[in-house]
């Protein structure tokens, strides 16, 4: 055991192989992922466009990080932080 553990974990046996084990992580890493999004400005009528934010949706509430990555900004849902943050501009809401 590292001397930099602070958690004490009972002896269990491994659960499956590595692989086995690895295949069950990713799994539950997928199946909990939040949902990947930008918020971006149209610029004229669809002549250009720029990403201001970038959020992840979780269940229960989403995060905004500025593309200048000095913002930071948490709201109920991605809908909301797009109708907030629009201000007299076209701002989308696009999902990754």
């Amino acid at each position: 055991m590292s001397g930099d553990s602070h958690f004490h974990y009972p002896k269990l046996p491994p659960l499956g192989t590595r692989e086995e084990f690895m295949a069950q992580l990713q799994g539950v890493v997928t199946e909990n992922a939040p949902g990947l999004f930008a918020l971006c400005e149209e610029i004229g009528d669809r002549h250009d466009a720029v990403i201001h934010y970038w959020g992840m949706a979780h269940e229960d509430r989403t995060d905004l990080i500025g593309t200048e990555g000095t913002l930071h900004l948490g709201f109920r849902d991605a809908a909301t932080a797009r109708q907030r943050l629009a201000c007299r501009r076209t701002l989308h809401l696009v999902w990754a």
